[in-house]
Formats: C-alpha cells, sequence, structure tokens
C-alpha cells in the first residue's frame, strides 16, 4: 500500500485485521515526531507545520490574477485528516446520485456508520458568539441543524459533527491503526514512492520508493493499493507509465497502459473569506460552525434541492497566526526562495513577533469572517508531468472559475454571507475585507481573483465510472491492470458540496470490503 492518510489507515487496518500481511509505505514522518497530529487542540500547530504538509504550488490561475496558488496537504499518519479542523460530514444525499451504481446515499449509509462506530463523532457546544452567529443565520433564513449527516443540507446552519474525543483528535489513523493491535501490519514512515514496476501483462510487481536516505525496491503480493491523495496518486501513475498516451510520450515516458482519465477532471472547494469585526471578543476555537445552501435560492424556493454552497464561521482569534505562519511564507517567498528553511524562519520569527504586539492581539480578538466554498464547482483542472524526474513537482492547474456558472455562483454565495451579518445579532459588526464592502461585479472579481485560495478538497483526479474516460471501475480497480487499486478522494466523480475527510475514510471502508470479497470469493473457489 501507498499512503496512510485518512482513506489508506482504514484499508490497513481493515486488511491486517483480516489476517492479511499488509507493508503500508508513507511518505511523510511517524505521528509521535508531530504530536499535534494527535491532539485535538493541534489543528492549528499542525497546519502550520511543514513537516506535516506538502508544499506544492499550481501553474498561474489566468481566473486567480495569474497567482500561483499553494497546493498543499496533509503528509504523514493520518494524512490530511491529522492536520484539518477535524470536520466530519458525509455531505448531501444528492452529491451522491451521479456516483456509479452502488455508490448511491443509501449504499454508503452502512459503510458510514461502520467508520463512525469506530471514530467516534460529535458536537461542540456554541459559545456566546458563536451562537449569536447562529441565530444571525437564522434571521437570514436558513433552519438549524446540527450534527449534519443526514444528507439534507439545503438552507441549513449548525455545529457540524467533529471527530474528536476530549483532547484527543480521532483521526482514521488514531481510531484505526495506532489503537488496534495489527501484527500483520508494517508501517514504513520517510518512504516515498518513485515508481510502479508493471510486467508484460501490466500486472504491478514492484514499487519503487526512496527510503532512509536509499533506493529501495519491493516486490508485491497480491495487490497494490494507491492511497497517496488525489494530488499524488495520479502522478505516481504517470511516472509509471500509466495515464493519457500522448501526454507521456511528451515527456518521455514509455505509455505501458492507456489511461485518458488519469490525472484528468480535477476538482476542488474554491474559497474566499469576507473579514469582520465584532463589537464583542470571539469566544470560540475549532471550525465547527458550518453552513450550506443553494446559493442563488430565493428565500421562498423550495428547500429541497441540491446545495451547491458551503458557508463558515471562522474565529481569526483562534487560527489566525498560525494561518499566517502557513500562507505568507508562500506568498512572500515564491519558487527556489520557499525552499530555504532559514528564510522561512525569519519571516515566521517576524509574524510571531508581531502578533505579540498587544494592539495586534486586541484587534484581533474581534476578527471574525464567513468563508464562502464553492460546493459544487462545474469546471475541471488536471495534473500532468513536466518531465520525468520523479522529483520535479506536478503541472497542477486547479482551473478555478473557469465556467459562468461557477462565477454566477459564488457571486451570490458571497451576498448571502454579506446578508447573515446584517441581521440584528451581528449588524453592528464593521466590515474589513474589500469582499466585505464592495458590491459592483468588476471591483468584487479584482478582489476575488486576489483573495480566492484552495479548501484542500481535491478530488476526481483517478475518477471512478463505467466510461472510457474514467480509469477506476466501481470496485476501484484500476483499468487496464490485474491487482492496482486506488482507495482515496481521487477516485470521486462529482466532488461533494461538503469537506472530503469523512467521504475518503469511506472510500477506504469499501475497499477493503471489496479486497475482502474478492479473497473470500477465491478461497471458495479453491476449496470447491
Amino acid at each position: 500500500m501507498i499512503g496512510a492518510g485518512s482513506a489508506g489507515c482504514i484499508v490497513a487496518s481493515r486488511l491486517a485485521g483480516s489476517g492479511a500481511k499488509v507493508l503500508l509505505l508513507e511518505a511523510g514522518s511517524p505521528a509521535h515526531a508531530n504530536p499535534e497530529t494527535l491532539s485535538a487542540d493541534g489543528f492549528k500547530h499542525a497546519f502550520a507545520n511543514d513537516d506535516t504538509t506538502w508544499h506544492r504550488m499550481s501553474r498561474a490561475q489566468s481566473d486567480c490574477a495569474g497567482r500561483a496558488l499553494y497546493c498543499g496537504s496533509g503528509r504523514g499518519m493520518g494524512g490530511s485528516g491529522a492536520v484539518n479542523g477535524m470536520v466530519y460530514t458525509r455531505g448531501d444525499a444528492r452529491d451522491f446520485a451521479n456516483w456509479p451504481r452502488g455508490w448511491q446515499w443509501a449504499d454508503l449509509l452502512p459503510g458510514f456508520e461502520a467508520v463512525e462506530h469506530t471514530l467516534g463523532i460529535r458536537t461542540r457546544t456554541p459559545s456566546a458568539f458563536a451562537q449569536r452567529f447562529l441565530d444571525a443565520a437564522a434571521a437570514a433564513g436558513f433552519k438549524r441543524k446540527d450534527a449534519m449527516n443526514d444528507g439534507d443540507l439545503c438552507g441549513v446552519f449548525g455545529c457540524n459533527s467533529m471527530n474528536f474525543c476530549a483532547d484527543e483528535r480521532r483521526s482514521s489513523y488514531r481510531a484505526f491503526v495506532h489503537d488496534m493491535s495489527l501484527p500483520g501490519l508494517t508501517i514504513r514512515t520517510g518512504a516515498r514512492a518513485r515508481r510502479i514496476l508493471l510486467d508484460d501483462a501490466q500486472r504491478a510487481i514492484a514499487v519503487q520508493y526512496h527510503w532512509q536516505g536509499a533506493a529501495h525496491e519491493t516486490r508485491i503480493g497480491k495487490e497494490l493499493i494507491l492511497c497517496a491523495g488525489a494530488l499524488e496518486t495520479p502522478r505516481l501513475l504517470l511516472l509509471s507509465g500509466i495515464g493519457p498516451q500522448q501526454d507521456l510520450r511528451q515527456v518521455g515516458i514509455e505509455a505501458r497502459v492507456d489511461a485518458p482519465g488519469v490525472g484528468q477532471h480535477l476538482q476542488d472547494h474554491p474559497n474566499v473569506c469576507l473579514f469582520y469585526r465584532a463589537s464583542q471578543p470571539v469566544d470560540f476555537k475549532y471550525p465547527q460552525i458550518y453552513g450550506f445552501d443553494a446559493a442563488s435560492r430565493s428565500p421562498d424556493a423550495p428547500r429541497d434541492v441540491a446545495p451547491d454552497t458551503c458557508f463558515v464561521c471562522y474565529a481569526a482569534p483562534a487560527s489566525i497566526l498560525h494561518s499566517m505562519l502557513r500562507m505568507l511564507p508562500v506568498l512572500a517567498l515564491p519558487g527556489r526562495l520557499h525552499k530555504l528553511r532559514p528564510l522561512r524562519a525569519m519571516l515566521r520569527g517576524l509574524i510571531r513577533l508581531h502578533f505579540k504586539l498587544p494592539p495586534v492581539q486586541a484587534f484581533v480578538s474581534r476578527v471574525f469572517g464567513v468563508v464562502v466554498i464553492l460546493g459544487k464547482p462545474t469546471s475541471r483542472g488536471s495534473i500532468r508531468l513536466r518531465n520525468a524526474d520523479p522529483d520535479s513537482p506536478a503541472d497542477i492547474d486547479l482551473a478555478y472559475y473557469r465556467s459562468r456558472e461557477d462565477r454566477a455562483t459564488l457571486e451570490a454565495g458571497i451576498a448571502k454571507a454579506r446578508s447573515i451579518v446584517a441581521q440584528g445579532p451581528l449588524g453592528d459588526a464593521k466590515p474589513l475585507s474589500k469582499g466585505a464592502k464592495t458590491t459592483s461585479g468588476k471591483a468584487l472579481w479584482r478582489w476575488i481573483h486576489g483573495a480566492t485560495m484552495t479548501t484542500f478538497h481535491y478530488c476526481g483526479s483517478c475518477r471512478m465510472g463505467d466510461d472510457a474516460n474514467s480509469p477506476v471501475d466501481p470496485e476501484l480497480r484500476l483499468k487496464g491492470t490485474p491487482n492496482i487499486r486506488i482507495a482515496d478522494a481521487s477516485v470521486m466523480p462529482h466532488i461533494p458540496v461538503s469537506a472530503l475527510n469523512a467521504p475518503s475514510m469511506l472510500i477506504g471502508y469499501r475497499a477493503a470490503d471489496f479486497i475482502l470479497a474478492t479473497t473470500h470469493s477465491h478461497a471458495n473457489e479453491v476449496a470447491a
């Protein structure tokens, strides 16, 4: 197996728990090297830690003021599920209507429930300020709903489910690996896969990887399972000659399996944040206050439609320092400059010093944001190779706002977010960012182009489906190869409106179901 992220830990745990021998290669560090990844309060520290997140940049984005955008994701045991805000949302039932047969909402409920039984999910009680925000959302026409896992997310706001227990983060690593006895599981951290080797029948026979300063190769027994995530899984396949034939030839790689969909159909949730300053301190720490809606829906329209926008109440005092520790070096130190650790350390020292100033602390204590997330983008990006070097960064095109529909939805979402803050419970909040003030189309879009960032919800780059452009079948087998499966967010054919951590864990759970069913079927055939 490659990748110990949200899905990978569950696949590895369930297979090893069944008696199989599993070798799990993870490029990041062991959890004990970064203990903040195991703590509920450690999410902000983990996000700012270079050792727990990948540094990647997209190509320059024409619809984001020509900027190259940061495309980070978690690395280490638990992957992005070890550094995120611990939000657990299954999604809206309608998110899965166009997924392949066997992947609709009713099909998925047993898997979700099984994951949640081991994981443990709960909501937090809203603080005084969080309650004022929820009251404002209700005054703006939203229905109060907590937990948000019944599959109906349109027109609701509330305290979302989170995967934590007391002071502990309940990532898939913590719940399915760390807390389990799995003698059949061998984990190698700091092991970055470089290529998959295929035989003449296109069967995966070995994985080449770099570990402890040297090149290694391990033979594959029955199956190779890729769980490296929607940016790394297609990259590894392309380096191995599995992907669009013409693209591979252009970078000097022999095309072993012509799979046109590998690296295509990339989806993500772009977002912008409207910042305000309240008249009272912002007193909550976690990203727990969420809302969903069909943004352009009129107030008197039916609620039973698919939501296309997500809203998050962001508490600046809790994590803006750590967000700036992560993002300012990305913006201020482009290209090779960002690789110089002393420069990053110096800049981060200046940021920390700035935030220790009493006037800055007093100002930030009352700052909150409304994050507007484009939940169902219709634009599609791609991941390609620049060359055949495994150490060379991929060419990532996020393709934000390429469609007129996406632009209209985001505008409507911003207007709806403003309407929440304009209500009585928050009516005295002062707008800070231009997006919270600007109403004209051109000026608004100048701000959007400069303020957009990822929500770190990449998916779809190895989508599953029955059509020729979908490289993965509904049982997560990579077409054209007899023994490779993909079990991560890259297989999602259409992005859910919510965060992807819960659906990713579900994919890992179902991947183990498919593999175990195949193993049992083969054993029965041999016995017969």
